[in-house]
This record gives C-alpha cells, structure tokens and sequence, in this order.
C-alpha cells in the first residue's frame, strides 16, 4: 500500500489501516494504525532509523519492527509516546512476541522463515 504525506510517499512492508485501502493505489498516511518495516540488509539505517522518524513526524501510532538479521528473527512493537516511539514489546525466534495494542497477536518469530524443505 502506498501512504501519502504531504509531497512524500511511503511504501511500508505492513500497513495497518483505519479503513479499507482495497482498489486504492494510494492513502493518506493519516490512515495508518500501524505500519511495519522488514529490516533488509542493505537499507538498515533506514527501516530502523529514518522510517520510524519519518512515521513518528506524521503521528503513526504503532511501528512494528521485523528483524531477520542472521536468520534470527525478532519483532519488535512501538508505541507513539510525546512523539517519539517507546517499546511495548519485543521477542525473538524461540520466545512468544505478544501484543494487545492496536489489536491482539502473538507469534514466535521463528515462524516467520520458511525452513521445511519442499515436499516430494
């Protein structure tokens, strides 16, 4: 889904939106309740650093954070407190990550790889 911000647009991993965006190439970002990064090697700095800023700017008020750096996955939730984002939770592969804001979800992170091998 594509989020509109003023003369900017963001195109999140996960989009958590307030209505549905079905048949729209694009929102505005106002519409967000929670917006996810996959952080991918090569742009780090930026689902880490810059994206959750850019989002906090814009009063997004959960980030969620997917993080598969050497095949260990962790998810990370933040909240958005006083304009900064402040954890609520955090798990990795192994241990449950739970969440109860903006809905309910848990998961190990462990499932989030595909790790069986193909049927034969």
């Amino acid at each position: 889904m594509n989020l509109i911000c003023g003369k900017d647009m963001f195109i999140p991993d996960i989009a958590v939106l307030r209505s549905s965006g079905g048949g729209r190439s694009a929102v505005d970002i106002a519409e967000a309740v929670l917006l996810g990064e996959i952080v991918s090697p090569g742009n780090r700095r930026k689902d880490v650093i810059d994206r959750p800023r850019e989002y906090a700017a814009a009063g997004v008020p959960y980030v969620l954070r997917v993080d598969l750096r050497n095949r260990v996955p962790a998810l990370a939730l933040y909240e958005l407190v006083d304009g900064e984002y402040r954890p609520l939770s955090a798990a990795a592969a192994g241990t449950t990550f739970v969440m109860r804001q903006p809905f309910e979800f848990s998961v190990d992170p462990a499932d989030l790889l595909d790790e069986e091998a193909p049927q034969a």
